[in-house]
C-alpha cells in the first residue's frame, strides 16, 4: 500500500470515527444533576403550570372524576408498585422498586412521572371532530381485589359498560415476567349496538440526562417485519441541513398499520421502556392505528407517549375484549430478548452514519457479557466491572492471531521501507513503471500490502458494537468499579472550573500511545507517524464524555496489545530479497 493510499485510508477511518461519535449524544458525568427519570423524592418538587391533560376530556364520559378528588388503588410485587386511579380506571404511575434514580440511591425510577395523562388510559374518537378525547369516567373497584389483582368498572354516557382487570405476577410464579402487568379491557355496549373502539396510552418516560440529543426518547411500533420509530424531532421545528429536510413541528403524528396489525407499541427512553403487547391475534384484530403525542413535563422538558387502537374481534353480544401485557421496566438484554414478538427491538441500537447496523454484533456482545457476569456474580459490587475486564480478555484471545498477522505484516513492510523508497525515487517520473517494480518486489518477497489493514477492519466492528451497546446497557447503570461510580457514565473524579476531570480517557490515550510506540511501523514515513499521533490524541477526546465501560475496555485492550507486542518482539527478522535487475540481451 503506497503512501497516498495509506494516508487516504487513515483519513477516511478517522473521519468516520469523528462523524460517528461527534453526532452521538454525550453522557454526563456522575456529578451532574441527577437524571429526572422520575424520582420518589423526600420533598415534592414545585409544580409548574401545564395543561390539565394531553387530550381533552371526552363528553362521552359518564360522571367525570375531578383530578383533585380521584381515588387510588395499589398493586404491588417484588419489582413494581402500580398506582391506579378511579379517574378513567388507568395507571397513575409505576414505581420500579429495584431501580434507583441516580448514584445517590435516595429515590427510585418512576414511570409516567409528570404526565397528566394516565398510562393505559382509554380514549375514544369524537364522532363530530374525529379527534381523540380521554375517558375520565369514575371506575369503581369490584369485590375480591387483592395486592396483585383488581377489577375496575366504569361506563360511558350511552350506557356502554367497561370492565378493566389488572394483575401482576404472583411472587411464587418464577416463570412470569415480574415487570409485566396483565390487563383485560372489555367494552360491553347496550343491547343491539356495536362496541365503541377504544385507544390505550403507552404512558410517558422522563428523558435521561445522558440522552441530551433525545436519540432514545421515542415511540416504537412493530408489525413483525418493520419497526417504525417516532422521536421528538417530529414535534420540533427544523431548518434542515442547508434547507434539506426542513419541517414545521407537528402537534400530533399518526401511524397506521392497515395491511396487518401491530404486534406491539412502546414508549421509552435510554434505559427503560413501556410496551403494550396484545395477547393474541383475536385481541389484535385486523389493523392498528397509533397517535403519537408530545408530553409537556416540568422544567421545560418534554416526553413522548402514544395512543394505540387495535380492533379486537367482536363477540356474539357485539362486545370487544382487548387483553395483553404491559411491560414497564429496564431494557435489560436478557429480559427483553425473552419477551415474545421481537420486543428486543426496544433496545434501539444506533447505526453508523445512519444506515450501517451493528444490531447483530451488539446482541452477541451483550449476550456474552451477560454470561460472563453470571460467572462473576460472586465477586460482589464490582461484578460488572470484572465482567468487562474478562470480556476484553476473551476478545483479545479471539483476535490474537489477527493482531499477530498485523504485527508481522508491519514488521515485514518496515524491512522493505528502504527498497520501496528507492524504487519510488528511481521511477518518480514514471508511475506505471514504479507500480510494476513495487508489485514485483511484493511478489518476490510474498508481501501482502493489505495484510496489516484487514485485521484492523475486522476488529473495528467489535469496537463500534460495544460503543453502540453500552449506550443503552441498563445492566451497567449505577454499577461501580474501582474509582468509577457508574459504568454507564464517565468516571469523573472532580470538576475543575466546571470542567469534569475524567481519568480513564487519559489512561486510554497514554496506553494507546505506548502501544503504538511499541508496535512496528510499516514504514519510516513521517506522515504516517503523524497520523498515528493524531489518532492517539483524537480518540481520548472523542471518548472523553462517553460511558466509562467503553474507555475501560479500550484501556485494557491497549494493555493487552502491549503485552502481545512484548511477547512477540524476539521473532526472527525477515530477509529482504531485492528485485533482480533484468538481463540485457547482447
Amino acid at each position: 500500500m503506497d503512501r497516498k493510499n495509506f494516508i487516504l485510508g487513515m483519513a477516511c477511518i478517522v473521519g468516520a470515527f469523528a462523524l460517528y461519535f461527534f453526532t452521538a449524544p454525550a453522557t454526563p458525568p456522575p456529578g451532574a444533576k441527577p437524571a429526572p427519570t422520575g424520582v420518589v423524592a423526600p420533598v415534592a418538587p414545585a409544580l409548574v403550570a401545564k395543561p390539565a391533560t394531553t387530550l381533552p376530556a371526552s363528553a362521552q364520559s359518564a360522571r367525570p372524576v375531578p383530578r383533585e378528588s380521584a381515588k387510588s388503588f395499589v398493586l404491588e410485587n417484588e419489582k413494581l408498585k402500580v398506582t391506579l386511579t378511579d379517574r378513567g380506571g388507568a395507571i397513575r404511575e409505576i414505581r420500579l422498586k429495584k431501580e434507583f434514580a441516580d448514584v445517590t440511591k435516595q429515590g427510585v425510577v418512576v414511570f409516567n412521572a409528570g404526565n397528566d395523562e394516565s398510562a393505559l388510559a382509554l380514549a375514544v374518537k369524537n364522532p363530530v371532530t374525529g379527534r381523540l378525547e380521554t375517558l375520565l369516567s369514575e371506575f369503581v373497584a369490584q369485590p375480591g381485589a387483592s395486592a396483585e389483582a383488581i377489577t375496575l368498572v366504569g361506563a360511558l354516557a350511552d350506557g356502554t359498560r367497561i370492565e378493566r382487570t389488572f394483575s401482576l405476577a404472583h411472587p411464587v410464579d418464577s416463570v412470569a415476567e415480574p415487570y409485566a402487568l396483565r390487563f383485560v379491557t372489555k367494552v360491553i355496549p347496550p343491547a343491539g349496538k356495536p362496541a365503541a373502539s377504544v385507544w390505550v396510552s403507552t404512558g410517558c418516560w422522563q428523558p435521561t440526562e445522558g440522552d441530551s440529543a433525545n436519540q432514545f426518547l421515542s415511540v416504537l411500533a412493530y408489525d413483525g417485519e418493520d419497526l417504525t420509530r417516532v422521536g421528538l424531532d417530529v414535534f420540533t421545528d427544523s431548518s434542515g441541513f442547508f434547507g434539506l429536510g426542513a419541517h414545521k413541528a407537528q402537534a400530533e403524528h399518526a401511524v397506521a398499520s392497515v395491511a396487518k396489525p401491530l404486534l406491539w407499541v412502546a414508549s421509552g427512553n435510554q434505559f427503560f421502556s413501556s410496551i403494550i403487547h396484545p395477547a393474541d391475534a383475536s385481541a389484535r384484530g385486523a389493523r392498528t392505528e397509533v397517535l403519537v403525542l408530545p408530553v409537556a413535563l416540568d422544567a421545560g422538558k418534554r416526553g413522548l407517549q402514544a395512543f394505540a387502537s387495535w380492533e379486537p374481534v367482536p363477540a356474539a353480544d357485539l362486545s370487544r375484549t382487548f387483553a395483553g401485557e404491559f411491560f414497564v421496566g429496564p431494557k435489560e438484554y436478557a429480559r427483553v430478548a425473552a419477551l415474545p414478538d421481537g420486543q428486543v427491538a426496544v433496545l434501539q441500537f444506533s447505526k453508523l452514519l445512519g444506515f450501517i447496523s451493528f444490531g447483530a454484533i451488539c446482541k452477541l456482545l451483550l449476550a456474552v457479557l451477560g454470561g460472563v457476569h453470571w460467572l462473576l456474580e460472586w465477586s460482589g459490587a464490582w461484578s460488572w466491572g470484572w465482567a468487562i475486564v474478562l470480556l476484553t480478555c476473551l476478545i483479545k484471545v479471539i483476535t490474537w492471531p489477527l493482531t499477530s498477522i498485523q504485527m508481522n505484516a508491519a514488521k515485514k513492510m518496515q524491512k522493505f521501507a528502504k527498497p520501496m523508497q528507492d524504487i519510488r525515487e528511481k521511477h518518480k517520473d514514471n508511475p506505471e513503471k514504479m507500480q510494476k517494480e513495487l508489485m514485483k518486489l511484493y511478489t518476490d518477497n510474498k508481501i501482502n500490502p493489505f495484510a496489516g489493514c484487514l485485521p484492523i477492519l475486522i476488529q473495528m466492528p467489535i469496537f463500534f458494537g460495544l460503543y453502540t451497546a453500552f449506550q443503552t446497557t441498563v445492566e451497567l447503570r449505577l454499577h461501580s468499579f474501582l474509582w468509577i461510580a457508574d459504568l454507564s457514565a464517565p468516571d469523573t473524579l472532580f470538576h475543575l472550573g466546571g470542567f469534569p476531570v475524567n481519568l480513564l480517557p487519559v489512561l486510554m490515550g497514554v496506553t494507546m500511545w505506548l502501544s503504538m510506540r511499541m508496535s512496528p511501523q510499516p514504514s519510516g514515513d513521517g506522515s504516517q507517524k503523524m497520523i498515528f499521533l493524531m489518532m492517539t490524541l483524537l480518540f481520548p477526546v472523542i471518548c472523553y464524555p462517553m460511558a466509562s465501560a467503553l474507555t475501560l475496555y479500550m484501556t485494557i485492550q491497549n494493555l493487552l496489545t502491549m503485552l502481545q507486542t512484548w511477547l512477540t518482539k524476539d521473532e526472527p527478522d525477515v530477509e529482504v530479497i531485492a528485485p533482480a535487475p533484468k538481463k540485457v540481451k547482447g
